[in-house]
């Protein structure tokens, strides 16, 4: 490598850690905080009970309003919602709609890839513990297979990451984590996924967000 090519590096390296420190910094401490402790919390548990147990144990709390609430809020992670935004923020501000756009493939991407080649074949919680087991919800499709990662969870923090850094220091941010944990405890709350997949759902989420934000970074693209 000549002496102008290490400058050129020397450059690059630079610039990926001042957008990454600003991406950071466009989220508010409490944000990191809550996550922090869903995330502490999440590796706690699914390091220390056995994934079946811990979904018996949380499928014993259940009640009308919740079966209602989640029924419904598990939509909040459906993929539709990165055309919805794409389409909403196309009229707003056309980069972020292109950002949207690329985290929706890259979601599409690494969740396909992690549920349908790497972890094929592995069975969702009904498959694994047997319908008479669990307390279900009438009226929800039930899956059988391909339960790692949540693919609803990754969709949620993808764009609960994005909408944070867009909407620079914005108190909205409290009610978007709020949104996408609401979305992930819903997998499971339903079901269809183990807590291990949406406590790694969640962090692939916000990878793609942040790299989906990193690669069209500006700082005229925030709202402070």
């Amino acid at each position: 490598m000549n002496y102008s090519s290490a400058i050129s590096s020397n450059v690059r390296v630079k610039k990926q850690k001042y957008i990454l420190i600003n991406l950071l910094l466009s989220i508010k401490k409490q944000v990191f905080l809550v996550y922090g402790v869903f995330f502490l919390s999440s590796l706690f548990l699914v390091s220390m009970v056995n994934k079946f147990s811990l979904h018996l144990y949380i499928n014993k709390f259940h009640t009308s309003f919740l079966d209602f609430f989640f029924k419904y809020a598990t939509h909040l992670g459906d993929g539709v919602m990165f055309g919805l935004l794409t389409l909403v923020f196309f009229f707003i501000k056309k980069r972020i709609a292109l950002i949207f756009l690329v985290s929706g493939l890259l979601t599409l991407l690494v969740t396909h890839f992690f549920k349908k080649i790497i972890f094929k074949g592995i069975p969702r919680p009904v498959e694994a513990l047997g319908e008479e087991s669990l307390y279900l919800i009438k009226g929800i499709k039930i899956a059988y297979w391909n339960t790692f990662p949540s693919g609803h969870t990754i969709t949620a923090f993808a764009i609960f990451t994005i909408l944070c850094l867009y909407f620079r220091k914005s108190t909205w941010q409290y009610l978007w984590l709020a949104l996408a944990l609401v979305a992930g405890v819903s997998r499971v709350y339903l079901s269809q996924h183990f807590w291990i997949d949406i406590f790694v759902g969640s962090t692939l989420g916000i990878l793609i967000g942040f790299v989906s934000m990193g690669l069209f970074y500006s700082e005229k693209n925030v709202l402070n």
